[in-house]
């Protein structure tokens, strides 16, 4: 297999990690999502929110999706609208859906930038609208 066949299968790898990543959060399964994750892993969602913060490792990782998930009614569910592939890294564009726990809607968009490493996500970096998780999820904080 040449180079390019070699990009390509690690194109496609990296890409069916990703899948599998969202599948898991959509189900709202942390047990399969950690799965996924390096146990070094570092998660950075920049901005002022309660929940922007750099961290690294699987705890770290899930004090801060269970932050998420304790404002909800049920997990939010990602509708993905675009994914890139480029070697060790994908790029994913997704809309998502879900309500809070006093019903109110809580539909943000996301840019999700993955890094994979020997099948196991290393890095993930989620940008997303930070007012709309101010004014919907942690509206009582401030």
């Amino acid at each position: 297999m040449g180079e390019q066949g070699l990009v390509q299968s690690l194109n496609e790898k990296n890409l069916k990690i990703v899948e599998q990543a969202v599948e898991a959060i959509n189900r709202g399964d942390g047990d399969a999502l950690l799965a996924l994750f390096a146990d070094d892993i570092k998660f950075w969602m920049p901005g002022s929110t309660p929940v922007s913060k750099r961290v690294q490792g699987k705890d770290e990782f899930v004090k801060i999706f269970n932050a998420v998930a304790g404002q909800l009614e049920e997990m939010v569910v990602l509708k993905v609208t675009n994914m890139i592939p480029a070697g060790d890294w994908v790029v994913m564009e997704a809309l998502g859906d879900s309500l809070t726990k006093n019903g109110d809607p809580y539909c943000n968009t996301y840019c999700h930038l993955w890094k994979i490493i020997d099948g196991k996500i290393t890095e993930f970096t989620e940008y997303n609208d930070t007012q709309l998780v101010m004014d919907v999820l942690f509206k009582d904080s401030v």
